[in-house]
């Protein structure tokens, strides 16, 4: 199967990464695991960038083609410059040379982030070709039921209702069962008491006394009509217990009725933790340190990773840390909190002020060599305030921060390579000096791409941009009112991102 998607050409210039980003984003649709969506904007993001930046000589136009084939779906990005073949070994002196030029960012971002990539160069005639890939997930598992009970018959029946919807396990006895149970993974299990060598009885108390076993759903399967053997049953803490016959209907609905009850107090059980975590980091921020005023806002969509910003003042200094931890899922959210505790560690252990990009740096390092923390993408933005409205920025693959003055706003030039992705990374600190009547506003990136479609995103970003300039005279605290209220009406307070905004200026 080859489904072309999208395709779409545009003159080179510097709005083009954005535009083909927000079109690649409307076609892709909830068949593409969110995951792969991220990582397929991504590496769209990065490699246009990294072309627009530093291709020699620079591109003029450039295509994109977005294609569903039978095995995944492939990004074709076409340009009309010096062909140079990314592909090759990221050790490589020309990748080497070329990643120095860009902080490290784009190439090694690409590479990293999509599951098979090929490089074709032009001539004359035709352009150079980068082609990306992305893999179907594997399909997912079948939840596995172990059914234990010594009547092969009824085995055979058990199975035979079940074996469409789930992948059946089986075992005559209980020492069978928990030889199973040490081997594999078990979603519940069904079981006979009456059984030779060991009981469904015996089995189940054997279970509670197993580290690892005791929480998995158990249901009784028998012919005994007893209310003592039903009470033994019950004091095991069991969470059916079936007369046979059993009927299949009735099987499958009480496998059902206790799986998904099983998933909805692990949800909550869930919420629970991660409320608790979340309170346990909070994410103060004094409103004046060292000569600065700070101010800000957050919104969350109550999923995924999120948006995180430390603070640590010294005698001199003040530090800051926004992070943004991307996902949208259960374990998003769980890495977001490892990386919290970790980072809030960081600065917290801190003897004296860093250089930010110091502190890249040792987020990058730990973030490679970590098993835990290696298994999410984030974006990170480190500053350094001191008095006289002296400033130090660096970041690690963030939105750039905003100068807002009297008649403009402009991006403060930073950019480095996305934490974990390279071995010692270097990130450049850009140190300025912001006058009294300027403000600095640093976000992520939900607060440009909470919308639904193309427009309203550039609508987004506009209202927004204006705000923050129109309210420059007004005091910080209800400038960063004024501006989240624009964000709240154009988002209709349902932001598709968590979106975290910083406003900071130097007091006269």
């Amino acid at each position: 199967m080859h489904k072309l998607l999208l395709a779409i050409s545009q003159p080179v210039s510097a709005q083009l990464p954005r535009d083909f980003r927000h079109a690649l984003q409307e076609i892709i649709t909830d068949q593409i695991p969110k995951l792969i969506q991220q990582r397929i904007l991504l590496c769209l993001s990065e490699a246009l960038t990294n072309l627009i930046e530093h291709a020699k000589p620079p591109a003029t136009e450039i295509s994109i083609h977005f294609t569903q084939e039978s095995d995944g779906w492939q990004l074709t990005i076409f340009d009309n410059s010096d062909a140079w073949d990314c592909t090759e070994n990221l050790d490589d002196d020309l990748l080497t040379e070329f990643s120095d030029q860009e902080s490290g960012r784009g190439i090694a971002l690409v590479h990293a982030q999509s599951d098979k990539i090929d490089y074709q160069p032009g001539s004359n005639d035709t352009p150079n070709q980068l082609l990306l890939f992305w893999a179907l997930p594997k399909v997912q598992i079948k939840q596995t039921v172990l059914i234990v009970e010594d009547n092969n018959s009824l085995l055979l029946l058990y199975k035979a209702y079940l074996i469409k919807n789930y992948h059946v396990v089986t075992a005559l006895n209980g020492y069978q069962a928990l030889e199973i149970l040490s081997t594999h993974h078990i979603d519940i299990v069904l079981s006979d008491i009456r059984m030779p060598q060991m009981n469904g009885l015996s089995l189940r108390k054997k279970i509670n006394q197993q580290s690892g076993s005791e929480l998995i759903p158990f249901v009784f399967l028998t012919s005994q009509d007893d209310e003592m053997v039903q009470e033994q049953a019950a004091q095991l803490g069991i969470d059916d217990y079936l007369i046979k016959p059993v009927q299949k209907a009735q099987l499958i609905n009480v496998i059902k009725r206790i799986l998904g009850r099983s998933q909805q107090v692990y949800q909550q059980l869930t919420t629970r933790l991660d409320k608790k975590i979340t309170d346990s980091l909070p994410a103060t921020l004094a409103t004046k340190a060292h000569g600065w005023r700070m101010q800000v806002a957050s919104r969350h969509t109550g999923s995924g990773g999120g948006d995180l910003l430390l603070q640590h003042n010294f005698t001199d200094k003040t530090q800051l840390l926004l992070t943004d931890i991307m996902g949208h899922d259960d374990s998003a959210k769980f890495f977001s909190h490892a990386y919290g505790g970790y980072l809030h560690g960081l600065i917290q252990s801190m003897q004296s002020s860093q250089a930010p990009g110091y502190i890249l740096q040792q987020l990058s390092n730990r973030a490679l060599d970590d098993k835990l923390l290696s298994q999410v993408t984030l974006t990170c933005c480190s500053l350094q305030l001191s008095e006289a409205g002296k400033i130090s920025i660096a970041s690690a693959g963030h939105p750039a921060p905003l100068l807002i003055s009297n008649d403009n706003i402009s991006e403060i030039d930073t950019s480095g390579v996305l934490p974990g992705l390279l071995e010692d990374c270097y990130y450049e600190s850009n140190s300025l000096t912001i006058i009294p009547g300027q403000r600095i506003a640093l976000f992520t990136d939900g607060l440009f791409e909470s919308a639904i479609d193309n427009t309203a995103r550039e609508q987004l970003q506009q209202k927004i941009t204006a705000s923050l300039l129109s309210t420059l005279s007004l005091p910080i605290e209800q400038a960063l009112k004024q501006v989240m209220t624009v964000f709240d009406q154009l988002t209709n307070a349902q932001p598709s991102d968590d979106t975290l905004l910083l406003l900071l200026e130097p007091i006269e």
